[in-house]
């Protein structure tokens, strides 16, 4: 007899009490550019953020939110404080420039409207040229349902629609109406940041798109509170991973059907320790804090936490895989019997990521150690190292192939050089070039001082151009950074 499989749980009408969502937009910038789009975000009201600045706690999150930067500084070991939380915008790290938004937009699509404040905007200028946006929201009101907010956070995170079921949602803020997010951001969040993101030449894009990394959407960070009474099952968290929320006519949609599955997926994707009052999802696309806390107290420390630590554990592990997906990638686009100056890049590129930002121990905190290691399963951090420490050992073997061919060619001259000076002597034209030098008597010559000359002349010429090519080299590679 054939097992058939269990249908999932009833879909659950449930009222949130809270939503507050987080939106992650990676770009790329020109790290020439880079003290250019400083002066810009600052002349655009950024502040750059300094953990040392607790007047900003309670700027970014809200009125009756704060995030407390002494759990920030407690949170994480010392080495990756350096790179999280830099004391100055000179410095290597994560830097993060924050201003205060409040706006009021609406999202509406073929199945519902929602209202939502645009609390504040993070932008971060990372090493590798690597840039992310973060946009900080909160719903304006709280009669949604569920649904409402996963719709919500299902369209405003895809910068250009592409998909038909994308298609049709439009933003409106006061007069303006929008049919792609990114002409928001770029109208009115961050209208200057549109001329130092760099573009990709080779390829059609919308703005700030990495040919590398998940195209037109961006990845959302959650906080929801719901209803104390009600039960929070396996659908709605599967659901709240996969971002479903309406089908094209307006009803609830999950993405499948086999409980099994669900309870599999949900396994590995739901971090459960406080279960069954608070629970945290976390995959490709989100990651979700749902709680039935009804206590204030509460709940100020989940959000504290989840737009606190956790924000800047989930950030430093999204950096990572944004950066070993960029290695990877330009690894791709190296042409080997022509690069090699790419090649010692990517080189160094990949032994300073791994010696200087990679660390397999982040917080000395068991929560910190356990979501850490979701990060990096979720997005395959491990694996992608592998392949990029792979790649580390392919471009030194092309590097010295390179290296030994150019010194076969170099061995190659020099010794037909010493051959023909050998043969012919310096000494049959070398006389004839000294003091003021009878360009006539050059007509007299033989085949044989013709070659001498030419061997001589020649020979000089490309002393020169190997001593000034070594010079030049060696300069670059102690300027370079």
């Amino acid at each position: 007899m054939t097992n058939t499989p269990r249908k999932t749980e009833p879909f659950q009408t449930i009222v949130p009490t809270k939503a507050m969502n987080m939106f992650l937009f990676p770009f790329s910038f020109d790290r020439k550019n880079k003290e250019q789009l400083v002066h810009a975000l600052e002349a655009n009201l950024f502040e750059f953020f300094s953990i040392q600045n607790k007047h900003v706690e309670k700027e970014y999150y809200g009125e009756q939110y704060y995030v407390s930067h002494d759990s920030l500084d407690q949170y994480f070991l010392p080495y990756i404080e350096c790179i999280l939380f830099p004391d100055s915008c000179e410095k290597e790290g994560l830097l993060r420039f924050s201003k205060k938004i409040d706006h009021t937009v609406t999202l509406q699509t073929s199945s519902t409207t929602v209202s939502s404040n645009v609390l504040s905007v993070d932008v971060f200028l990372c090493p590798f040229e690597i840039g992310v946006m973060t946009i900080r929201t909160e719903m304006s009101h709280n009669h949604y349902t569920y649904d409402d907010i996963l719709e919500f956070m299902n369209h405003f995170r895809v910068l250009e629609p592409k998909l038909a079921e994308e298609h049709g949602s439009t933003i409106t803020y006061e007069h303006h109406r929008y049919s792609k997010v990114q002409d928001y951001i770029f109208s009115q969040l961050a209208p200057f940041l549109n001329e130092h993101i760099k573009k990709e030449a080779t390829r059609e894009q919308h703005v700030g798109s990495l040919p590398y990394f998940i195209d037109e959407r961006m990845f959302v960070l959650s906080y929801v509170t719901v209803n104390q009474e009600q039960e929070i099952n396996s659908t709605t968290l599967f659901r709240t991973g996969q971002l479903n929320s309406y089908t094209p006519d307006g009803k609830p949609f999950i993405s499948a059907h086999n409980h099994e599955y669900i309870k599999t997926y949900n396994t590995k994707h739901v971090y459960s320790r406080w279960a069954p009052e608070t629970y945290y999802v976390i995959t490709d696309h989100v990651f979700s804090c749902i709680s039935k806390s009804t206590d204030s107290k509460t709940d100020q420390l989940l959000m504290n936490h989840l737009f606190g630590q956790h924000y800047y554990n989930l950030f430093l592990h999204f950096f990572y895989k944004i950066v070993l997906l960029k290695l990877s990638y330009e690894y791709s686009q190296l042409t080997f019997h022509k690069n090699s100056e790419g090649i010692e890049r990517l080189i160094r590129s990949i032994t300073v990521f791994s010696g200087k930002y990679l660390f397999l121990e982040i917080s000395s905190r068991t929560e910190g150690q356990e979501f850490s290691e979701l990060f990096k399963k979720i997005f395959h951090i491990n694996s992608l190292y592998q392949e990029v420490k792979e790649t580390l050992g392919t471009l030194y073997q092309n590097q010295e192939k390179i290296a030994a061919k150019r010194h076969n060619y170099l061995l190659l001259i020099l010794t037909i050089y010493t051959v023909l000076s050998g043969i012919y002597g310096m000494n049959l034209v070398i006389s004839k070039l000294k003091g003021n030098i009878n360009w006539d008597s050059m007509k007299q010559f033989s085949i044989f001082e013709y070659i001498a000359l030419i061997v001589a002349l020649s020979g000089i010429l490309i002393s020169i151009s190997l001593g000034v090519s070594s010079l030049w080299n060696l300069l670059k590679d102690r300027f370079k950074t």
